[in-house]
């Protein structure tokens, strides 16, 4: 079965009302009032990336403020990625799958992780 397959199915299992973005394939989907993707790599399957789109909106006059908390969360918290791809923030969670992954808990910690870097990030704006 394949990793996006893997994902829409535990998704739907734990009741969390998945939507294919028929654009791109990406998963997308709530949790705890917060919009999260699947990003699809049907070309990589073992490659798995979460992302937290748009924590925070980039302005000229706030990009290297930006710029500079995205780098401390990217220094301190393991597997993820904080980038700004144009006006606004973004947080990854990027791992590569083993041949039996519990997708699961891969998506639980996760979460987990990319909420901790969003308040990390919000932190270091401090």
């Amino acid at each position: 079965m394949k990793t996006t397959e893997m994902v829409m199915d535990f998704l739907k299992k734990e009741g969390f009302c998945p939507k294919v973005d028929e654009d791109n394939g990406n998963i997308v989907f709530k949790y705890q009032m917060c919009t999260f993707l699947f990003i699809n790599n049907d070309e990589d399957e073992e490659f798995f990336q979460l992302a937290f789109p748009g924590i925070y909106d980039v302005t000229e006059e706030n990009r290297d403020i930006a710029l500079e908390a995205a780098n401390k969360v990217n220094s301190s918290i393991k597997v993820a990625k904080v980038i700004v791809p144009g006006e606004n923030v973004w947080v990854l969670f990027e791992v590569i799958l083993d041949q039996s992954p519990e997708v699961g808990n891969i998506i639980e910690r996760g979460l987990s992780i990319l909420q901790a870097a969003r308040k990390t990030f919000y932190d270091e704006l401090q």
